[in-house]
């Protein structure tokens, strides 16, 4: 598995490095906003991190730079990496998912260290190890309603991820500090791997999508789908507008 890119490196979480006051404050906020982890048989990081197919911390690279050039470019025996986690991915896939070569991908980054690419890149690690190590078919990850969905959603938007829905009112979101617990909705996107082995061929002869075009587009498809399946059971018929404004008169 690659464990790090041009900033940030993945660490495998396990007993030896879980006990951290920010980790214990990034999972708080990851069990009050994505599915995956709010819905942890037992409600701690460590539990749930034995449970995924990977739970790493996101730590930054510390890169050596040489004074004397600025052509050098440190080996990766010469970097070394910052103690304090800036934040946590997940992939994980329940019994039924693994059959079907499906898991689920989660992030979250420290407010401080957001707008900065950092979980882009941890993203694309953790999707490179689900594609093209386990190699999985589909990826998904989802997003209740809440303040961070929108800036989750573009992110993954920005990697390929396609627009599958919203399942309604499908997660109840338990009480939890004095606030009532509430049923959430629940948007689905997903990335397949052939779209991911295509990713660098769409990012060159297109701009990145936003998340208007993703909708658009899968409504476009979603009507031309509704619109084949009423021709082949002969639902509608196509005429021209002047006759369906002279047929609504008589």
């Amino acid at each position: 598995m690659l464990t790090h890119s041009q900033n940030v490196a993945l660490t495998p979480l396990d007993f030896s490095n879980y006990q951290n006051a920010l980790l214990d404050v990034l999972w708080s906020e990851l069990t009050e906003s994505a599915i995956e982890p709010m819905q942890a048989p037992v409600p701690y990081l460590i539990n749930f991190a034995e449970d995924c197919l990977l739970c790493a911390i996101v730590v930054l690279r510390r890169h050596c730079v040489d004074q004397a050039s600025s052509d050098y470019f440190p080996s990766d025996e010469e970097v070394s990496y910052e103690e304090e986690p800036i934040g946590l991915v997940y992939v994980t896939a329940a019994p039924a998912q693994n059959a079907a070569q499906e898991a689920n991908v989660g992030i979250i980054i420290s407010e401080c260290y957001q707008r900065k690419g950092f979980a882009r890149e941890a993203v694309e690690l953790a999707l490179k190890w689900a594609f093209e190590d386990l190699k999985f078919h589909r990826i998904q990850a989802a997003f209740m309603n809440n303040a961070q969905k929108d800036r989750a959603m573009r992110l993954f938007v920005g990697q390929g991820f396609a627009h599958e829905g919203t399942r309604r009112r499908s997660v109840f979101q338990p009480e939890r500090g004095g606030v009532v617990g509430v049923w959430k909705d629940v948007t689905y996107l997903a990335m397949l791997d052939t779209e991911w082995t295509l990713r660098n061929v769409l990012k060159h002869k297109a701009t990145v999508p936003t998340l208007w075009d993703e909708m658009f587009a899968r409504h476009a498809r979603e009507r031309d789908e509704m619109v084949k399946w009423d021709e082949k059971h002969n639902r509608i018929r196509k005429v021209s507008s002047t006759e369906t404004l002279r047929d609504k008169e008589n």
